[in-house]
């Protein structure tokens, strides 16, 4: 039953318990966001790294001064797309692929209440938070919070070390579970991808996480952007925006 008044609600509370929106709510995150909630350490005292200080904080400057490696004062994605592209580099790629796997995998929540447990304990079922956050931190908080509420969609966008996903049914999980339909363990979602040229579509799993993004950008409501600023660089993600919000 409608609370209003001309139009207009009567007082704070009706409106707040008025929730028929039927269109979403959409969050993306970036960086910004971890780092905001952890400012200074996670629960094992982990830093939260940004990609201008992201070398140091995870250790990959020791990889790359075995191999002579200019990183100082550049971002870490710039730094890796011009390695990836160098065949020459394979073996240095990978390693540090293992080495931001490692790093982001050990990330833990604290026992109190933070901003990732407020942020999804306040929006609706069909709102939709949208990652580009490889930390597990936003995934546990998801997590000890879903028996207390209906929780939001989430997608991540440049994969997260606490999700897996099966090829053969398109489920997805938590990284060390399995298929619920085919019962296969679930394969990790990629993290890192050169960024003058990501191919997002061309990973099933990613290609999904976007497509929901891309459809959630053309129907929600109301955008909030927390954290995040796309790289001038990352063609394509400013493309894959642009055609979605217009």
């Amino acid at each position: 039953m409608s609370h209003e008044t001309n139009g207009f609600y009567t007082n704070i509370d009706e409106l707040i318990k008025d929730t028929s929106m039927a269109r979403p709510h959409l969050v993306i995150l970036g960086a910004g966001a971890s780092l905001a909630t952890f400012p200074n350490w996670d629960k094992s005292g982990k830093k939260l790294p940004l990609m201008m200080d992201f070398i140091n904080i995870v250790g990959l400057s020791s990889i790359l001064d075995r191999y002579s490696i200019y990183y100082k004062d550049r971002n870490f994605e710039e730094v890796y797309s011009d390695l990836y592209e160098n065949s020459s580099y394979k073996e240095l790629v990978e390693n540090i692929n293992t080495a931001v796997w490692n790093y982001f995998s050990r990330l833990e929540l604290p026992s109190y209440p933070t901003l990732y447990d407020h942020l999804v304990l306040s929006l609706r079922e069909k709102d939709l938070i949208a990652t580009f956050n490889w930390d597990p931190l936003l995934y546990y908080a998801c997590w000890r919070n879903h028996k207390h509420a209906k929780l939001p969609h989430v997608v991540y966008l440049h994969g997260n070390v606490a999700v897996g996903y099966c090829e053969t049914d398109n489920t997805a999980g938590w990284i060390n579970s399995k298929c619920n339909k085919c019962g296969r363990k679930f394969i990790p979602s990629r993290l890192l991808y050169p960024i003058k040229q990501k191919g997002y579509t061309q990973d099933k799993f990613t290609r999904y996480e976007w497509e929901t993004l891309k459809s959630a950008l053309s129907f929600a409501y109301m955008l909030t952007v927390f954290g995040y600023s796309t790289p001038q660089s990352d063609v394509e993600a400013i493309e894959l925006m642009k055609d979605a919000w217009g």
